[in-house]
Protein backbone atom coordinates (compact mmCIF):
# COMPACT_ATOMS: atom_id res chain seq x y z
CA UNK A 1 0.00 0.00 0.00
CA UNK A 2 2.87 2.37 0.81
CA UNK A 3 4.46 1.66 -2.59
CA UNK A 4 1.20 2.50 -4.35
CA UNK A 5 0.85 5.74 -2.39
CA UNK A 6 4.47 6.71 -3.15
CA UNK A 7 3.95 5.87 -6.83
CA UNK A 8 0.84 8.04 -6.99
CA UNK A 9 2.61 10.92 -5.26
CA UNK A 10 5.56 10.60 -7.63
CA UNK A 11 3.23 10.58 -10.64
CA UNK A 12 1.36 13.64 -9.36
CA UNK A 13 4.60 15.55 -8.80
CA UNK A 14 5.84 14.63 -12.27
CA UNK A 15 2.58 15.84 -13.84
CA UNK A 16 2.81 19.13 -11.95
CA UNK A 17 6.39 19.62 -13.10
CA UNK A 18 5.44 19.01 -16.73
CA UNK A 19 2.52 21.45 -16.57
CA UNK A 20 4.74 24.10 -14.97
CA UNK A 21 6.98 23.96 -18.02
CA UNK A 22 4.23 23.73 -20.63
CA UNK A 23 5.24 25.06 -24.02
CA UNK A 24 3.82 28.31 -25.29
CA UNK A 25 1.07 28.09 -27.86
CA UNK A 26 0.28 30.57 -30.61
CA UNK A 27 -3.35 31.43 -31.31
CA UNK A 28 -4.36 33.52 -34.33
CA UNK A 29 -7.66 35.26 -34.94
CA UNK A 30 -9.78 38.33 -34.31
CA UNK A 31 -9.46 40.23 -31.05
CA UNK A 32 -12.88 40.66 -29.45
CA UNK A 33 -14.35 41.30 -26.04
CA UNK A 34 -16.11 38.43 -24.29
CA UNK A 35 -19.47 40.19 -24.04
CA UNK A 36 -19.73 40.75 -27.78
CA UNK A 37 -18.16 37.42 -28.67
CA UNK A 38 -20.66 35.34 -26.73
CA UNK A 39 -23.64 37.57 -27.66
CA UNK A 40 -22.95 37.93 -31.39
CA UNK A 41 -20.77 35.11 -32.57
CA UNK A 42 -21.39 32.92 -34.61
CA UNK A 43 -24.83 34.44 -35.34
CA UNK A 44 -23.44 37.42 -37.25
CA UNK A 45 -21.24 36.51 -40.23
CA UNK A 46 -18.09 38.64 -40.40
CA UNK A 47 -18.46 39.74 -36.78
CA UNK A 48 -14.74 39.37 -35.99
CA UNK A 49 -13.61 41.55 -38.90
CA UNK A 50 -16.24 44.21 -38.16
CA UNK A 51 -15.58 44.37 -34.43
CA UNK A 52 -14.07 47.75 -33.62
CA UNK A 53 -11.47 49.26 -31.34
CA UNK A 54 -14.17 51.59 -30.05
CA UNK A 55 -16.28 48.67 -28.91
CA UNK A 56 -13.27 46.97 -27.30
CA UNK A 57 -12.80 50.11 -25.20
CA UNK A 58 -16.43 50.53 -24.09
CA UNK A 59 -16.65 50.12 -20.29
CA UNK A 60 -18.96 47.06 -20.30
CA UNK A 61 -16.99 45.37 -23.08
CA UNK A 62 -13.65 46.08 -21.43
CA UNK A 63 -15.00 44.85 -18.10
CA UNK A 64 -16.11 41.53 -19.66
CA UNK A 65 -12.52 40.69 -20.66
CA UNK A 66 -11.04 39.75 -24.02
CA UNK A 67 -10.85 36.76 -26.32
CA UNK A 68 -9.78 35.64 -29.77
CA UNK A 69 -12.10 34.12 -32.36
CA UNK A 70 -9.80 31.66 -34.10
CA UNK A 71 -9.66 30.66 -37.73
CA UNK A 72 -11.37 27.37 -36.83
CA UNK A 73 -14.25 29.30 -35.19
CA UNK A 74 -13.35 28.77 -31.51
CA UNK A 75 -13.48 31.44 -28.82
CA UNK A 76 -10.32 31.43 -26.70
CA UNK A 77 -10.67 33.68 -23.63
CA UNK A 78 -7.80 35.51 -21.93
CA UNK A 79 -6.76 35.05 -18.33
CA UNK A 80 -6.78 38.11 -16.03
CA UNK A 81 -3.17 39.20 -16.76
CA UNK A 82 -3.92 38.68 -20.46
CA UNK A 83 -6.85 41.06 -20.19
CA UNK A 84 -4.53 43.70 -18.76
CA UNK A 85 -2.07 43.16 -21.63
CA UNK A 86 -4.94 43.37 -24.13
CA UNK A 87 -6.15 46.66 -22.66
CA UNK A 88 -2.69 48.22 -23.17
CA UNK A 89 -2.42 46.68 -26.64
CA UNK A 90 -5.81 48.09 -27.67
CA UNK A 91 -4.98 51.56 -26.35
CA UNK A 92 -1.90 51.66 -28.59
CA UNK A 93 -3.70 50.41 -31.73
CA UNK A 94 -4.01 52.65 -34.78
CA UNK A 95 -6.35 50.18 -36.52
CA UNK A 96 -10.04 50.68 -35.86
CA UNK A 97 -11.45 47.31 -37.01
CA UNK A 98 -10.42 43.97 -38.56
CA UNK A 99 -8.04 43.52 -35.63
CA UNK A 100 -6.31 40.22 -36.33
CA UNK A 101 -3.81 39.18 -33.69
CA UNK A 102 -1.30 36.53 -32.78
CA UNK A 103 -1.55 35.65 -29.10
CA UNK A 104 1.21 33.67 -27.42
CA UNK A 105 0.73 31.92 -24.09
CA UNK A 106 -0.16 28.71 -22.32
CA UNK A 107 -3.42 27.22 -23.51
CA UNK A 108 -5.61 25.42 -21.00
CA UNK A 109 -8.82 24.28 -22.66
CA UNK A 110 -10.55 27.39 -23.99
CA UNK A 111 -8.49 29.85 -21.89
CA UNK A 112 -5.04 31.18 -22.63
CA UNK A 113 -2.58 32.57 -20.09
CA UNK A 114 -1.33 35.36 -22.35
CA UNK A 115 2.34 36.28 -22.48
CA UNK A 116 2.29 38.32 -25.72
CA UNK A 117 -0.18 39.95 -28.15
CA UNK A 118 0.78 41.35 -31.54
CA UNK A 119 -0.92 42.23 -34.80
CA UNK A 120 -1.11 39.45 -37.36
Amino acid sequence: MKKLALSLISLLLAMMAVSAFAADTTVKGYLVDRACAFDNYPNKPGFGAKHSKGCLQMPDCEKSGYAVITEDQKIIVFDYPGNLLAKKFIAALTKTNDIRVVVTGTLNGSEIAVSKIELQ
